[in-house]
């Protein structure tokens, strides 16, 4: 892992000055220019004193070209590598500009610092298309007027024998369910179980359980657990379902003054439009209409749903849905968080994977590209010509054969790209390989990786697509987009849960134990406040067992694993070139106390606003107030000053492309602004979440 999961950004991390024998140099936030990949361009405003003037500070700007890594669980960003691409300082004589620019290069370039991950995203401006060939149709939605329990079972079931024994599981599910001759038992972890004569149900709690298919369920893993109360009623699906679960009949609540109600004694994000009496519910980031909760429902892309949606309130008891509601500044900043990648340093000499496969290797064709997939393994494994590559926890191998020996891939065919979100593979045209050295190679992946994507202003889970699971001596599933009451969180992305009364009885719920059933990303768990009276947002961990917990009530078999960063997962770890950790006092330090309120604009100019909202310019080495923030009239000049590199004509009409120049604007300077106060607040908003994390 390239940054400790302990590390965290500081509340005040700017400016930051770097301190030598010959002067220092303050270096404001960087405002970002151009982001792409793991590489960074940006320009940043600089104040540098050198002792044999008389310590007098001139002001300038430098552009920084750098590489980052990152960490999104400590939601953490190291620029390394930096080299300077571009100095100047207006006030100063040419003799003067050679010695200040040969020193800023000598304290700067090469060096690396950490900054938050939050004041990276809000500081960009990402253009993103939206990706043809998602599905969106409507998944079944069950009500349920008490306490109850979606059970998926992807089909019809679908049985195994138990090595050793006359007993059958069904495969085709994440959840315990055993066969014995006569009946069958689904598992409530510990000492609960249900029982029926079909898969399917009806499902009755029974204390009649077979001593060699008791001895199948987890142990009950808090022995103090309170289990008085009335267990939840068992609902199965055999198709994509979502269950909304209230308590007694839907009541409703009004928005203040918006024409909206939404339903409150539920913890689904179910509402009702008064003008127009028509219900809408938010389904894994997908917004549906109907005319009745029991009815049928249609797709509303979230750019197309009534206005008012968008005036909830960001602090209201529904201002988490305003991450699926386009146009907002909550809606953007995810879509923004999803530009960003996880990052981690590989070694070449990684030869740790293998793929297995249920017989011999079958690979399918995958539709209008050249390209064949593996069907009958878990793994992500592709033909392409004479080669194959397989795609393992965020990494790219090769092989020149379907099963190894697997090599670190230093690039990965175009072509795979174009693999369409029908595939159930397509998660995998989201990492990439940015860098390649003798010794690593720096790769990433986006939140598509994990099912996480872009699509009409809002970022969605899954593709909506349903995938034909693998039935052989094995049983391989594939992601699935339905059925977990997937909702979003700014810091830990996707969250999964099952709605749930709250009460004193804690309910495990075990599982089949399949690692990776609902795809490489896994669950991560969910912390919100109440919902409505006695309702909880629930969360959902799947690894070998289902993790429910709610605070009052926890289902699971252990406490959640955080699967957030993939490359920092124990069995993964061996994988990583671990760099040494950037510490900032090595060769910076951070401003005590230090205004981060200066900038500089794309000609070089600097500029500082005060408190009072005004704008100054540095001007003759003083700041006076700055009178040509409102022309934006567009400058042909030549950047120029001296040292290596540092000449370059800008000349371009726009104002967000890395190679323009225009004098400054009050928006534009207003707009970065913004940016660095947004991403302030973000951060300690991270850190007052407990950094990600949450002690126990």
């Amino acid at each position: 892992m390239v940054v400790s999961g302990a590390l965290h950004a500081q509340e005040n991390e700017w400016p930051k000055e770097y301190s030598a024998e010959t002067g220092s140099i303050i270096l404001y936030q960087p405002q970002v220019e151009q982001f792409d990949g793991n590489e960074l361009e940006a320009r940043a405003a600089v104040a540098v004193k050198l002792h044999s003037q008389n310590d007098v500070p001139v002001f300038g700007a430098v552009w920084l070209i750098a590489r980052i890594d990152t960490d999104r669980n400590s939601r953490t960003v190291t620029v390394r590598d930096i080299k300077i691409s571009d100095v100047r300082f207006a006030d100063a004589t040419d003799e003067r500009k050679e010695m200040l620019a040969e020193f800023l290069e000598k304290e700067i370039q090469g060096s690396a610092y950490t900054m938050a991950l939050d004041q990276l995203l809000t500081a960009l401006e990402v253009d993103v298309e939206d990706i043809e060939g998602f599905k969106h149709d409507a998944p079944v939605i069950v009500l349920s007027t008490e306490a109850a329990v979606l059970v998926l079972i992807d089909g019809d079931p679908s049985f195994q024998e138990i090595d050793g024994s006359t007993l059958e599981r069904v495969v085709n599910t994440p959840y315990l369910i055993v066969k014995d001759e006569t009946r069958f038992y689904l598992s409530g972890g510990g000492d609960l179980w249900y029982g029926s004569s079909s898969a399917l149900g009806p499902w009755t709690v029974t204390g009649n359980v077979p001593a060699q298919i008791a001895q199948l369920a987890e142990p009950e893993q808090d022995e103090s657990a309170d289990t008085e109360g009335e267990p939840p009623r068992i609902i199965v699906a055999t198709e994509p379902t979502e269950l909304i679960v209230s308590a007694a009949d839907p009541t409703w609540s009004p928005i203040e003054s918006m024409g909206l109600l939404y339903m409150d004694n539920t913890d689904s994000n179910v509402f009702l439009e008064l003008s127009t009496q028509k219900y809408y519910v938010l389904l894994s980031g997908r917004w549906y209409r109907g005319t009745a909760i029991d009815e049928e429902w249609e797709h509303v892309p979230s750019d197309q749903l009534p206005e008012v949606f968008s005036k909830i309130e960001e602090d209201s008891i529904n201002g988490s849905v305003l991450s699926q509601i386009a146009g907002t500044q909550q809606a953007r900043d995810a879509v923004l968080d999803h530009s960003i990648p996880q990052t981690a340093a590989i070694s070449r000499n990684d030869s740790s994977v293998s793929v297995s496969y249920d017989g011999e290797p079958e690979f399918d064709d995958i539709e209008n590209i050249q390209v064949q997939y593996a069907v009958n393994t878990p793994s992500s494994v592709f033909r392409v010509g004479n080669l194959y590559f397989a795609c393992v926890e965020g990494v790219w191998y090769q092989s020149s054969s379907a099963t190894g020996p697997w090599a670190v891939s230093t690039s990965v065919p175009d072509i795979i790209y174009d693999i369409p979100p029908s595939n159930p593979h397509y998660n995998v045209t989201y990492v990439r390989v940015y860098d390649v050295t003798p010794e690593v190679v720096y790769v990433g992946y986006t939140p598509g990786y994990v099912n996480s994507y872009y699509y009409h202003g809002t970022v969605i889970y899954g593709t909506g697509w349903y995938y034909r699971p693998w039935y052989g001596p094995y049983y391989y599933p594939r992601p699935s987009t339905w059925g977990f009451h997937v909702q979003y969180n700014p810091w830990t992305g996707w969250n999964f849960g099952v709605s749930w009364r709250n009460g004193p009885f804690t309910f495990h719920f075990g599982t089949a134990g399949y690692g990776g059933w609902f795809g490489v990303g896994g669950y991560r768990p969910y912390y919100r406040p109440y919902v409505g009276i006695g309702y909880r947002k629930t969360n959902i961990n799947i690894d070998r067992n289902i993790n429910i917990n709610t605070g009052d009530v926890n289902i699971g078999g252990g406490r959640p694993r955080d699967r957030e960063n993939l490359y920092s997962r124990p069995e993964n770890r061996s994988r990583n070139i671990v760099r040494p950790q950037v510490v900032d006092q090595q060769r910076s330090r951070i401003v005590r106390n230090g205004q981060n309120n200066v900038y500089a604009d794309r000609d070089g100019d600097v500029y500082r606003r005060n408190s009072d909202g005004k704008w100054q310019q540095r001007d003759s080495g003083e700041w006076k107030q700055a009178t040509n923030l409102d022309s934006g009239a567009l400058s042909n000049r030549t950047l120029s000053s001296t040292g290596a590199n540092r000449s370059r004509t800008l000349t371009t009409t726009d104002n967000r492309a890395p190679s323009g120049n225009y004098s400054a604007t009050r928006p534009s300077l207003e707009r970065s602004h913004n940016a660095r106060q947004r991403g302030s607040q973000r951060s300690q908003q991270f850190q007052r979440q407990g950094g990600g994390r949450r002690s126990r």
